[in-house]
């Protein structure tokens, strides 16, 4: 959604512009200033600085982009201190370096949404184009600075190591809200539901994870996490149906322990036909393969880049596509960019 009032005041501005560095520079500056009690005051700033950042020499740009990636390595290395004492079970260094890490980047207010922009932290192109397609956002979308969604996944999942199911609950949240579109950090936010027995809500946020799901390995945990569920409200057979179907996108040693478990519970083997399977699933409403949507973008996005030749982004989105689709057409399309 356009804000005009914005779009009028950066309009204005950007027609004041002459394109003399020096006096382009002081000129933003003075907009900055001028405009920093308005009520977009904060939205028009950092407006002025993307435009300052490009005003500045190629040298002092690369000195300027140098500090933010060690910033952004600074954070890395405190993360990797995290994950190592988390490894080690020491949840008290842990928790201790993680919380301060919080803190900080929380009062520092890094990239805090505005009238005009929200930020993410996507990890790849298909999450941020998923949530731009299904999720409709309203303003600009603008990359974080710092990988905020890694830090508060961190952070959940030492609670969840703690047991302190509703703070790793409310920070996996927070995470989400960086990346809403990591099916990962969904599954680990839906299992703070699972450790506390709330398995409605557990049933309810896993099957809502089906929407952003674009890798194999992430639908056959979502099959495997639908078939802890009938599990536990005792509906064998669709847990069985679950397990054994989540077995086309991924092989596990889980899934195999899970039907000897049913089948020592029952005294019953469950020999399905393919069609008894699906008709089961389909009856729990549970999809058989991954969200049409996902398979329309990613197939969609890939011919486009296709016929555009840019191949590496081609390769990337019908990649996704043929993971889940055996189509003559994109296999000898991949198949022709891999050779060249």
């Amino acid at each position: 959604m356009k804000n005009k009032e914005f779009d009028d005041i950066m309009n204005e501005i950007t027609k004041g512009l002459t394109g003399d560095i020096q006096t382009d520079f002081n000129y933003l500056q003075d907009q900055m200033e001028r405009y920093k009690n308005h009520k977009y005051g904060q939205e028009v700033i950092r407006a002025c600085g993307r435009l300052v950042y490009e005003l500045i020499p190629e040298d002092k740009k690369k000195e300027f982009d140098d500090a933010t990636k060690g910033d952004r390595n600074k954070f890395e290395e405190s993360l990797k201190k995290v994950r190592f004492y988390q490894f080690e079970k020491n949840y008290d260094k842990a928790l201790e370096l993680i919380e301060k890490m919080v803190s900080e980047f929380e009062e520092a207010g890094f990239c805090k949404d505005d009238a005009v922009s929200e930020y993410h932290t996507f990890r790849e192109p298909m999450e941020e184009i998923i949530y731009c397609e299904l999720f409709d956002p309203q303003k600009e979308v603008r990359p974080g600075i710092i990988n905020m969604s890694d830090m508060y996944l961190q952070y959940g999942s030492i609670l969840i190591d703690v047991k302190r199911w509703e703070d790793a609950e409310k920070a996996l949240k927070k995470a989400m809200k960086w990346n809403p579109t990591y099916a990962m950090l969904a599954f680990e936010h839906a299992e703070c539901f699972k450790m506390r027995g709330m398995l409605e809500e557990y049933n309810k946020h896993t099957r809502e994870i089906i929407k952003i799901i674009f890798r194999p390995n992430d639908l056959a945990r979502y099959y495997r996490n639908l078939g802890y569920y009938y599990v536990e409200v005792k509906d064998y057979k669709t847990a069985v149906c679950c397990f054994l179907y989540s077995l086309i996108f991924e092989k596990s040693n889980m899934v195999q322990s899970e039907l000897y478990y049913i089948s020592q519970q029952t005294g019953e083997l469950y020999n399905l036909s393919d069609e008894e399977l699906s008709n089961c699933l389909e009856k729990h409403d549970i999809p058989l393969g991954p969200d049409v949507e996902i398979l329309k973008i990613a197939y969609g996005y890939g011919m486009h880049y296709y016929e555009e030749k840019n191949m590496e982004a081609a390769e990337y989105f019908l990649g996704i596509f043929a993971g889940f689709i055996d189509d003559e057409e994109v296999n000898r399309i991949l198949e022709e960019i891999q050779k060249n």
